[in-house]
């Protein structure tokens, strides 16, 4: 068991939807469609209760599994996104206690590293979050739209996000004329490459996939003359933007 577990520490201890620390990790994985009932099966039957724990021992702070809808490279890329947040991301979480919890269930039975392979470890530095001022996030986020941004000036564009994005998205909200639920950005800590050119992420969040499929505002929204000026400029490649299917989360507030 003390292999099994070292085996886990290794794959888990990289990762880490985080605010006290200012660290948020999404991890990517690969799952294939063959094993993904099993997969989603363990997590929600085991691992959530797991995460529901360590929430109540103040180690984990946010915990949730989301599953991605459509998308390029089906047969080969990732499809499921973890997203953990620790309270000390050095010390983590008491991943061990996950065997004490089901004493009758076989640790094969549980584990999941075995039916999917990780693909990427993405660190985050969140910064805004807002949402509709009566949503329920257990029943209104049941579908996000995740885009990362390539820009040349990181600066211009969170700044254009904050000063402007922001408050539009706020009143589109207030005026029911757009679809979101809620919204948020975040600065990309690491990783840093060539292969990895994006330097922020932004979140769209939805109660419907229809929503989530849909123009996002409504056709009666006036946005003002030179609202976008310099946003496409400022791009030095195409956005990466993926639909995701909220699967579990955990809270202090919320289970679902």
């Amino acid at each position: 068991m003390k292999n099994v577990f070292t085996i886990l520490l290794t794959c888990v201890l990289s990762l880490q939807f985080a605010m006290a620390q200012g660290i948020t990790s999404y991890q990517y994985r690969r799952v294939a469609p063959a094993d993904m009932d099993e997969y989603i099966k363990r997590e929600t039957t085991y691992w959530k209760k797991w995460a529901e724990a360590e929430v109540k021992k103040g180690n984990l702070l946010f915990w949730a599994i989301l599953q991605k809808v459509g998308g390029m490279n089906q047969e080969h890329g990732s499809n499921i996104l973890i997203i953990n947040e620790f309270m000390d991301m050095d010390k983590g979480a008491d991943w061990g206690g996950i065997d004490a919890m089901f004493p009758d269930v076989k640790m094969e039975d549980i584990q999941t590293w075995d039916i999917s392979t990780n693909r990427a470890n993405v660190f985050h530095r969140p910064l805004n979050h807002i949402q509709e001022e009566n949503v329920n996030p257990a029943t209104d986020f049941n579908y996000v739209r995740i885009i990362y941004h390539n820009t040349k000036s990181n600066a211009s564009h969170l700044a254009f996000e904050s000063d402007k994005w922001k408050p539009m998205v706020e009143k589109a909200m207030a005026d029911g004329k757009t679809l979101l639920k809620g919204w948020g950005n975040s600065q990309i800590i690491s990783p840093e490459s060539d292969e990895f050119p994006y330097s922020s992420i932004s979140y769209d969040l939805f109660s419907s996939l229809n929503d989530a499929l849909s123009p996002a505002f409504s056709e009666e929204m006036s946005i003002p003359d030179g609202f976008f000026d310099g946003l496409q400029e400022n791009y030095a490649g195409p956005r990466n933007s993926n639909v995701f299917r909220v699967i579990t989360v955990v809270t202090p507030e919320m289970s679902r």
